[in-house]
């Protein structure tokens, strides 16, 4: 079959989680045997070289930014999720519309939420798979919990409302709705009909083998540091949990790494000497892999997250809050990982692995052994590329009704 997948932006560099997961989705349909067409946003000089490794043919569209702003102001005021007027575009759905005479895909993919207009103005919703990925709404309403004011935060806010409609709108009008948590798709089983909604959770690429030393004093945090939910967690962590530590540790480092730092958080390297702020880095697993241990004090979160996987998969132990641990129904507190809450209890996990060598390295064999056994991704998306049966509508080749409030 053909399998043309419309991307936000451009899959390459693997720049983020969001990116990782479309390119291991694409990965397993390439291994199952069908062909890929990539449709995709870009800005700047896309990696074609790069992107021709996987994709067997590629079309792009620039984002132009006036249009961007425009149309997510258009969207907002036709009660539409802001998102999706953000990533529309003519040029976008004129390109896919002659993807479509041209190649004739036999299945859509929709990745996230925001590319899945284009699948309704071009009628191959029967056909069409929404890669939602995470319950927005929900980390939206988590995100109201957020310390201090942003801009991002306002548009969360506003965004809330709107999503959470749409988000019944697809589940309703789509045969699949994809999300990588049992906890996202037990929340919106409450909101709507749950038939189109399937579980493939994340997995990740083991290293070969766990490193024979690290850095005693080393402290990481891994995620795409554009995202409001990674923000709050290391300033929270710099904040109330670091100086814990400090107290007893002071020659401690904690280095945040993943792409997109604001300018709040590359200014934490230069208030002090103990936080590093590396940006994108070309290879993950240089910048993590001698850590003593990963730390995750997440508290705005939806589905599962690349971040503990990363961290575990190259032997590194990480200390999670209770939130983030909920999507890995694996983990267990003090055996392949340390959940905690409260800040000094935090701190004193984390202290706990700086300290006991053989308690953290237990712990890192454990937790590595966890990730190899339950979490290689050609396991985790099998069966990516089937239908659903069970959808109430599934009458695939056939149009679905416009649902008149889009």
């Amino acid at each position: 079959m053909k399998y043309c997948i419309l991307t936000p932006r451009f899959p390459f560099p693997e720049n983020g989680g969001d990116v990782l997961r479309i390119n291991n989705i694409a990965k397993y349909l390439k291994s199952a045997g069908h062909e890929l067409i990539l449709v995709s946003f870009c800005e700047g000089n896309p990696d074609m070289a790069a992107a021709k490794t996987l994709y067997d043919k590629i079309y792009v569209v620039k984002r132009k930014k006036t249009n961007s702003m425009l149309y997510s102001l258009e969207y907002m005021l036709s009660g539409r999720p802001i998102q999706c007027g953000y990533y529309y575009s003519r040029e976008y759905s004129k390109l896919l519309g002659m993807v479509i005479a041209k190649e004739k895909p036999d299945r859509f993919v929709s990745h996230l939420l925001r590319m899945m207009p284009y699948l309704t103005q071009h009628g191959v919703e029967s056909q069409s798979i929404v890669e939602m990925t995470d319950a927005l709404s929900k980390t939206y309403t988590l995100s109201s919990g957020f310390k201090g004011m942003s801009l991002k935060k306002v548009i969360y806010a506003i965004e809330r409302k709107l999503i959470k409609r749409y988000e019944r709108f697809v589940m309703k009008k789509f045969p699949k709705v994809v999300l990588v948590s049992q906890a996202d798709i037990d929340y919106l089983s409450a909101e709507g009909d749950k038939h189109s909604l399937a579980l493939y959770t994340n997995g990740v690429e083991c290293m070969d083998e766990i490193p024979d030393s690290y850095d005693h004093d080393k402290i990481c945090f891994v995620g795409n540091m554009r995202t409001l939910q990674n923000q709050d967690a290391v300033l929270h962590f710099v904040n109330y949990i670091f100086p814990l530590i400090l107290k007893k540790k002071p020659g401690a480092k904690f280095y945040i790494v993943g792409a997109e730092p604001p300018r709040n958080i590359m200014a934490l390297s230069e208030k002090y000497d103990n936080v590093v702020v590396t940006g994108f880095v070309d290879v993950l697993s240089d910048a993590v892999k001698d850590s003593c241990v990963a730390v995750a004090p997440v508290k705005i979160a939806a589905g599962i997250q690349n971040k503990v996987l990363v961290a575990m998969g190259m032997g590194v132990p990480v200390v999670m809050s209770s939130l983030i641990s909920r999507a890995i129904p694996e983990l267990v507190s003090g055996t392949n990982c340390i959940i905690e809450d409260a800040d000094q209890a935090f701190a004193d996990a984390c202290m706990r692995m700086m300290e006991n060598e053989t308690d953290r390295n237990r712990i890192s064999r454990s937790g590595y052994d966890t990730v190899r056994k339950y979490y290689s991704w050609q396991e985790k998306l099998s069966g990516y590329d089937l239908l659903n049966p069970k959808w109430p509508n599934a009458r695939f080749g056939l149009k679905a009704k416009q649902d008149p409030s889009f």
